[in-house]
Order: C-alpha cells, then sequence, then structure tokens
C-alpha cells in the first residue's frame, strides 16, 4: 500500500470554503493523487473548513454520475459519513468558455467577455446585437485585441453564461481543487474572476 502523503502542511484553513471540481469516478484515471489520499485529508480538515462543495459532470447535465452514487463512490473511497452529510453537491455541466479556451485566446480577454456578458445579462454570445459588440469594444479597446473580437463575434461554437455563475456568487474565502486543470477547474476560475471573486488553489489536488 501507497504511504499516504501528508498534504497541505502548515495551511491555515480556516473559515474557507472548498470547491472540489471534478473530482469523481469518470476522470479518476487522470488523477495525480489517489481518491483516499484526498477524502483522508478532508476528513481531518472538515472541522476547520467552512463548508465543502463538490462541483461535478452529472446526470442532469452530461448523464454521468448521479448525485446520489457520487455520494456512494466518496463513501466508498473513505470520505465520512458526517463530510457527505454536510457538503453541497451541484452539478454544473461544462463548456461554458471552451472555445475560447481551445482557441488560445489569452485568458484576461476571455474573463473580461464572460463579466460584460454577466453584467449585461447576455446568456449566450451569439445574442450580441451591433450595438453591444461597440459597448464591448468602446469599453476593452486597449486591452483586447482585434482579433478576439474577431474570434468571438464569427464563432460557430459560442460562449454562455451558466447556472453556475448565480451559484459561485453566494461563496466567498475560496479554495479551489480537482482538474482537468486546463479545461473544467480553469473554466471555474474564469467564471470566478469574471465574478471578482479572489480564490486560491490547492496544487497537491488538482489534476
Amino acid at each position: 500500500m501507497i504511504k499516504l502523503k501528508h498534504f497541505l502542511l502548515g495551511q491555515n484553513l480556516s473559515g474557507k470554503t472548498l470547491i472540489s471540481v471534478d473530482i469523481q469516478p469518470e476522470y479518476i484515471k487522470s488523477f495525480s493523487f489517489r481518491p483516499y489520499q484526498f477524502t483522508n485529508w478532508l476528513n481531518k480538515s472538515y472541522i476547520e473548513l467552512n463548508q465543502i462543495i463538490f462541483l461535478y459532470n452529472g446526470a442532469d447535465t452530461l448523464g454521468m454520475i448521479s448525485e446520489q452514487n457520487y455520494k456512494y463512490w466518496l463513501l466508498e473511497n473513505e470520505l465520512s459519513e458526517e463530510v457527505v452529510d454536510g457538503s453541497i453537491f451541484y452539478d454544473k455541466g461544462y463548456a461554458f468558455f471552451r472555445h475560447c479556451l481551445d482557441s488560445g485566446l489569452n485568458d484576461d480577454i476571455t474573463v473580461n467577455f464572460v463579466r460584460f456578458m454577466y453584467e449585461n445579462d447576455i446568456t449566450d454570445s451569439r445574442d450580441f446585437t451591433r450595438d453591444m459588440w461597440a459597448k464591448y469594444l468602446r469599453l476593452h479597446r486597449k486591452t483586447d485585441k482585434k482579433e478576439a473580437y474577431e474570434l468571438l463575434k464569427q464563432s460557430g461554437d459560442c460562449v454562455n453564461i451558466p447556472d453556475l455563475m448565480e451559484f459561485l456568487k453566494k461563496y466567498n474565502n475560496l479554495i479551489l481543487c480537482g482538474g482537468g486543470k486546463n479545461e473544467c477547474l480553469k473554466e471555474v476560475e474564469i467564471a470566478l474572476k469574471a465574478l471578482n471573486k479572489p480564490y486560491q488553489t490547492y496544487n497537491d489536488f488538482i489534476y
């Protein structure tokens, strides 16, 4: 048996809200840690944390694991019933901003665009009017390159504002872990930045 590594030594977790992103069975081959290492750390840290939130790709959004089966999986991997019962589970879905990520668009530009959409109640980038594009470019002319505008405007795909952002808006003092670091975790980071929500990351549990 692999000896359990002592993670996060010396980190102050008091009052923090931990958000776990997609640490679920469908992605276990991508993990850089064993599930029991994560769950045992949660068992020890639970008393210090203000809240634990499990964001996952589930049955309602992608036809993956149900919330109940996700809880069973965590319990099977040694997470205590107290932690499971006291945690929040949210089936988030994915690919809200993937066109920007897959195209290599600068993260700051993506954040600016998502923030603009959110603040102007635009849920789908394909609904932009000529006037909205003009307003966006006036605000970000100095920072957002013309290429970004063309990329987003001509995209056959779209950028959409997920319900996840309203969910995340309620929480502060955040710590992120999970993955994939350039995929779903990055989307959560972009959403938090667009909401002007500061956060920390725990690299030991990022895959």
